[in-house]
């Protein structure tokens, strides 16, 4: 696929192997956070989305979503906005679904984490 055929909160597949220590692994949906700005480079800004565990609510940096057919979501998640990775385009799988409800909201907190550091 080309670069602008993934958009700011599209879900999509994507393949994070290989991976070193920390980092979110395996193949799992993220959300694409970056807007359309580079065009012509086939990267994207992402945040993983894992499984949702009650005690995740006690955690700033992770962001509830509820599974819905418009995110194509099965289950309850969070998306992890402290591991966002800028990934290729080539690791994306295929585009699931699309977050619109919790967008702002995971782009405020992505924000939040970059400022911190």
């Amino acid at each position: 696929m080309q670069y602008n055929e993934y958009k700011q909160g599209d879900i999509c597949l994507i393949d994070f192997n290989p991976t070193i220590g920390d980092e979110i692994k395996k193949i799992r949906p993220a959300i694409i956070i970056n807007g359309d700005f580079a065009v012509g480079l086939e990267l994207k800004i992402v945040a993983p989305i894992t499984s949702w565990k009650n005690d995740f609510e006690q955690i700033w940096w992770l962001v509830n979503l509820k599974p819905s057919k418009i995110n194509g979501l099965d289950n309850e998640s969070a998306v992890n906005c402290y591991q966002l990775r800028c990934v290729s385009t080539e690791r994306i799988i295929r585009k699931i679904g699309y977050e619109i409800n919790e967008l702002e909201n995971i782009i405020a907190t992505s924000q939040n984490c970059i400022e911190i550091l």
